[in-house]
């Protein structure tokens, strides 16, 4: 049989899978809008910290990591290791403050401590975060699915697209989990065999030591690099990418608090002990995971120097082509399907978290727990695939792109959520100021090309100038939109609501023996003080 035939039937196999599970989600599970983006607040630590490092797990942390360790060596790990420390933080901070408040999305948290101004600036920067974000992710998908088909990228994308929008819709969060907990066995087993069999066509670790030279950089002669600086490097120095390592810790750190495909999932657990629990176990799972990526990397770059470059500072068809000349078509396809589902976890996740911003943050009358409600939630559902599937076609370099998201996204965000929860005095001015200044900030450091000029990463800049705006505008502003988590002080309906049943909702109490001035809610019973 021919091994595009092999490959066929394996990725067809696991696409189909994929479309099962989520028909069995949607006739077993889904029952209610709640059942469709939180799973009813039922999940356990083990199904969620699959789940979490699933979602961790995506184009960028793979594909672009490996291609990133084709020039720089172990220290590419960072990518997920840095996932890690961001899972980790979650799980410590504010991770478990969001369970407990039960809140359905980030921007609605926003909403509820600044007001509706804020919460609809959150909502706008996370919906184009989610989109962009996605977009980038079936870029990478669409990749894979070439080289295992020979079809063009064009037509990978939009065929994986395909089958990631008809299950998430069908089965919403349930179908979601299982999925990604699937696909994480799926990536694990891949990424051991990529190791494996590349270490012993090398011979060994000792055979990494001294690269070619790949094409594009022949002038270094055979050193490692850093691709962003071009300056030889050690390749088992966890360090050698400097000021990256920085930048990337930085961005998962805010990326994993803000980003409503990772918050999802803590939302949906149990109550805030099994969210700060399954953040720490998904944590360590990423550990080993990262060292996997970057040794396949760095074997690509022995066994294959002369790849041709892709026009970003990662050679993101290092693994398809260490999968294609080391693996028989049946392993070979297994594999690739394990990098299918690599990004399927991220994708799925994703898309999902964007329809649920637009359902809870911008659709009014769209939220009711009702037939109807999931109808219209699975519909929007679909939409918000298509739209992403259209901006894979045009999206540049995987990492970078993921980084200018978390940027504009996920440090804007950072800041006012983290000072919401901790600091009393933090106001609906400052947390504006804070979304502006850092997104601002970060895409003007990177378009004056100041990364290049000062070695500094934009991220580096960011967060520092998203936290500063944040302070200089609480403390300079009204002190009357410090409201703690109390009604918005721009009108609208009481945002608190109480968690009964399949509603989801919240209600808000006066707390004795405080004079009447402070507010609170009551979840499962208990008085939860909100300043």
């Amino acid at each position: 049989m021919e091994p595009t035939v092999i490959r066929w039937a394996i990725f067809g196999g696991y696409f189909l899978l994929m479309l099962v599970i989520g028909e069995v989600a949607a006739r077993r599970k889904v029952r209610s809008l709640d059942d469709y983006l939180l799973a009813g607040r039922q999940h356990g630590v083990w199904i969620t910290a699959g789940s979490l490092a699933a979602t961790a797990i995506g184009a960028g942390s793979t594909l672009g990591a490996a291609g990133i360790a084709y020039y720089v060596g172990l220290s590419a790990g960072w990518y997920l290791w840095s996932a890690g420390v961001g899972l980790l933080l979650l799980g410590l901070t504010l991770g478990p403050v969001l369970r407990q408040r039960a809140v359905y999305t980030v921007p609605e948290f926003i909403a509820r401590r600044y007001g509706p101004t804020a919460g609809r600036l959150a909502t706008v920067l996370a919906l184009v975060g989610l989109v962009l974000f996605l977009g980038a992710q079936l870029l990478a998908l669409g990749t894979v699915v070439a080289q295992m088909t020979g079809w063009s990228v064009q037509m990978g994308t939009v065929l994986a697209g395909l089958v990631v929008i008809v299950y998430s819709v069908r089965g919403g969060i349930w179908a979601v989990h299982w999925t990604d907990n699937v696909q994480l066995a799926w990536i694990v087993f891949g990424l051991l065999v990529l190791a494996v069999v590349g270490l012993r066509s090398v011979g060994g670790l000792a055979a990494l030591d001294g690269p070619p030279a790949a094409r594009g950089f022949e002038e270094l002669g055979p050193v490692w690099l850093n691709p962003l600086t071009r300056r030889p490097v050690s390749g088992w120095d966890v360090f050698a990418l400097g000021s990256t390592v920085v930048a990337w810790v930085i961005m998962s750190t805010t990326w994993h608090v803000t980003m409503q495909s990772t918050v999802q999932r803590v939302l949906a657990t149990r109550d805030p002990a099994t969210a700060r629990r399954a953040c720490g176990v998904a944590a360590l799972v990423l550990v080993p995971l990262g060292a996997l990526v970057a040794l396949a990397g760095m074997v690509t770059r022995r066994l294959y120097p002369g790849l041709a470059p892709t026009g970003t500072v990662e050679q993101i068809r290092a693994l398809p082509a260490l999968v294609e000349g080391l693996l028989d078509p049946v392993l070979g396809g297994v594999v690739l399907a394990a990098l299918a589902a690599v990004v399927m976890s991220t994708c799925d996740s994703v898309l999902l978290g964007a329809a649920t911003v637009v359902i809870r943050d911008l659709a009014v009358g769209w939220g009711r727990n009702d037939l109807q409600g999931l109808r219209r939630s699975r519909g929007l559902t679909a939409v918000l695939g298509g739209i992403a599937v259209g901006c894979a076609l045009v999206l540049p370099g995987l990492v970078r792109t993921l980084e200018m998201i978390a940027a504009v996204y996920c440090v804007s965000l950072f800041v006012p959520m983290l000072l919401g929860v901790y600091w009393r005095r933090a106001t609906r001015q400052g947390a504006i100021a804070s979304m502006v200044t850092g997104g601002l900030a970060g895409l003007l450091w990177r378009g004056l090309e100041m990364e290049a000029l000062t070695g500094v990463h934009m991220l580096t800049v960011a967060l520092p100038a998203s936290l500063v705006a944040g302070l200089v505008g609480s403390l300079g502003g009204d002190r009357r939109s410090s409201r703690g988590l109390q009604g918005g002080t721009d009108g609208g309906d009481d945002p608190f609501r109480r968690p009964t049943g399949d509603s989801g909702l919240l209600r808000r109490v006066p707390l004795a023996g405080h004079g009447g001035r402070r507010q609170g809610v009551r979840v499962a019973g208990r008085d939860v003080i909100l300043v």
